[in-house]
């Protein structure tokens, strides 16, 4: 149809495609879950035609819904990188250090902000801390993290980023050696506690994946055994890069991925612009990941 939502409509319909249900949406933007099933509502019948599909248990996209959120993440993309844009010009004299904690698996995309945000900024450094540590922002020994957890700090900003989809996934070399394999009869290289105990671990060990012959403490060492072709692990999408995967029937959840800092921190300016752009990449990163799946 000629009739186009616009940015406020997208942004209610890419609420709802991350979040999966009304209420998280309106969670995630501030206001009413009936306010944002309302406003949808209102959208579909501009549009003629239904955009969500609800049900008991949440809901769900339509075709035409689902292009439309392709139009919002443009859209979004757009908008973050003119944010961008216009911050290096604004402040093309940044100094100051950015102190970032984050997991090893949001290594690579820390260190690309990094190289991002020092080429436009020389005067300015970026410290990166590989920790699960989430008390190190109250503390103020971080100015940013990158979390998988959301722990209701009231004191702290919560910057949802999306979802971080994972299975079980295992090099070609392997599966050459090992035809055939199964969860009961696969190598798995688990991981020590307490991370053996994150809900993807859970539900694989359930599911079956329980002969661990190999187990370490770190994602790092873990993803370096798969590639060896030692065995199958448990692993984010966004890092199992060039590996396969495996037993699809084994539906292991997401995990929530935010972007944590202090309301004083960015009161900084150099800050603030590395935030900006570790978001960006960080968004870029899933959004690769949601279109390659």
């Amino acid at each position: 149809m000629a009739l186009q939502a616009n940015w406020d409509d997208l942004r209610l319909l890419l609420a709802v495609s991350r979040r999966g249900s009304f209420l998280q949406a309106g969670q995630l933007l501030g206001i009413a879950a009936s306010t944002v099933s309302r406003r949808l509502t209102q959208l579909e019948g501009a549009l003629g035609e239904p955009l969500v599909e609800r049900g008991v248990e949440g809901c769900w996209l339509t075709p035409r819904g689902q292009s439309l959120v392709d139009v919002a993440l443009a859209a979004e993309a757009g908008l973050r990188r003119q944010t961008v844009t216009g911050m290096s010009e604004l402040h093309t004299e940044l100094s100051g250090t950015v102190v970032v904690s984050a997991g090893e698996g949001f290594s690579s995309c820390v260190l690309e902000a990094a190289s991002r945000f020092t080429s436009v900024h020389p005067r300015c450094s970026v410290e990166l801390l590989i920790t699960a540590d989430f008390h190190k922002i109250v503390r103020g020994a971080a100015d940013i993290a990158v979390r998988t957890a959301h722990l209701g700090e009231p004191s702290l900003i919560y910057r949802p980023i999306g979802r971080l989809a994972y299975g079980v996934f295992a090099d070609a070399g392997y599966l050459k050696r090992f035809p055939g394999v199964t969860p009961a009869t696969a190598v798995n290289i688990a991981l020590l506690p307490p991370l053996d105990m994150l809900p993807q671990m859970c539900v694989a060990k359930a599911a079956g994946l329980e002969r661990m012959q190999i187990s370490v403490n770190s994602f790092a060492a873990q993803l370096e055994s798969v590639k060896r072709g030692m065995g199958v692990a448990v692993l984010p999408c966004i890092l199992a890069k060039d590996l396969i995967e495996l037993f699809p029937d084994i539906q292991l959840p997401d995990m929530e991925v935010y972007l944590v800092t202090r309301p004083q921190a960015l009161k900084q300016a150099h800050i603030k612009c590395f935030f900006v752009i570790l978001e960006q990449v960080l968004l870029e990163a899933i959004s690769i990941e949601s279109v390659e799946d």
